[in-house]
């Protein structure tokens, strides 16, 4: 009863299957439904947990000024320090932005079908969605020249465009954003950019001379942090101080934040993993093409996107029998024939394209 007028008739973020969580042994788990890392992360992160454990101050509140973090993070984003800016997590990023520029009533455009959770964070608060919906029979290709028409007559004061896009792995060119910053200067757009590691193309150039952009990160793909909830945005220096005035500095863990360091000091280890990955994938997008698989998010990502028709539930189900977890999509409005999966290794991806085969 003491819920606010917007919640009451929330639809909430749909999170996927816990039941990884509950089979005892984990490494017979190969969970590919959240697109996680799926090996561990560089074994310096381990290194500098453990020397804290030993030696750390536990009972301080973590660093709430971390400039180590905050340079590493400069360094590696290309950008000048006050630019950037850790958080726990790039969700709670996205909580931030939508405290700090949402109004209730205000209109939010989302480019879907797209990541849930920053449109449950907006709806709480009172935002109106509408969606641009990429088009399913061109393969969720954008056109520019629709967008701009939806735009023209929404008027939305937020655009949420993940780049690559999950789940559909659309992938925009930095040429094509600057053309949206330039065209709508009254338009605050967020770039989320968990998967940029896996396709190299960012905005991040663009930030400190565009006032209507905000760019999300995440350590939880590429680099294998995602037990840490650890994020940062990149953004003008005008965005990033009314961010920085909602922050709370005490809420990123020390953990967190080693852990992001030691991430950070260790590019190389990230990278192999990503080319490890990509080469995964393509060998798993041949491997179901040759058994007449539709893949449809093939460019950007560790993921793909796959329609498996009248199969998809027998083929989910006796995943789920082998501890393979996947996402099915049948939650969202007109995706129901659509499964993603995330993209491991080559060994992991022939344990997974064995399993799919052996149902078709």
């Amino acid at each position: 009863m003491f819920f606010n007028k917007f919640v009451s008739d929330l639809k909430s973020y749909v999170v996927s299957t816990h039941k990884a969580w509950e089979i005892e042994d984990k490494n017979e788990v190969l969970k590919l439904d959240w697109n996680e890392s799926s090996i561990p992360p560089t074994p310096k992160i381990k290194e500098a947990l453990i020397d804290f454990a030993n030696n750390g101050l536990m009972n301080w509140y973590p660093d709430v000024d971390n400039i180590q973090l905050r340079h590493a993070l400069s360094k590696y984003s290309n950008v000048e320090e006050n630019n950037v800016e850790y958080f726990a997590s790039s969700d709670a990023l996205h909580e931030y932005i939508i405290r700090a520029f949402i109004n209730p009533g205000d209109d939010i455009t989302m480019i879907a079908p797209t990541y849930d959770n920053f449109r449950a964070a907006a709806e709480s608060i009172g935002a109106n969605i509408n969606y641009f919906l990429l088009n399913e029979d061109d393969g969720f290709n954008f056109d520019l020249d629709l967008f701009e028409q939806h735009v023209e007559v929404a008027r939305p004061k937020i655009v949420y465009l993940c780049n690559p896009n999950n789940p559909t792995g659309t992938v925009y060119s930095q040429d094509l954003l600057k053309k949206l910053f330039r065209r709508f200067n009254d338009v605050l757009f967020i770039i989320d950019e968990a998967y940029y590691e896996f396709v190299g193309i960012t905005a991040a150039p663009l930030a400190a001379d565009y006032e209507n952009i905000i760019i999300c990160r995440t350590f939880s793909k590429a680099f294998g942090l995602a037990s840490f909830r650890v994020g940062y945005a990149i953004a003008s220096n005008h965005n990033m101080k009314g961010l920085r005035k909602l922050r709370n500095p005490k809420n990123i863990s020390s953990y967190a934040q080693l852990a992001a360091v030691a991430a950070l000091s260790d590019i190389s280890y990230m990278e192999d993993y990503v080319q490890e990955v990509l080469l995964a994938k393509r060998t798993f997008i041949e491997a179901l093409s040759s058994i007449n698989i539709n893949v449809i998010a093939s460019d950007g990502g560790n993921f793909v996107l796959i329609c498996f028709g009248d199969h998809q539930n027998k083929i989910i189900q006796d995943l789920e029998r082998q501890n393979i977890f996947v996402r099915n999509y049948g939650h969202v409005n007109g995706m129901g024939k659509y499964t993603r999966i995330t993209i491991g290794t080559r060994p992991q991806m022939k344990i997974v394209f064995d399993a799919i085969k052996s149902n078709i």
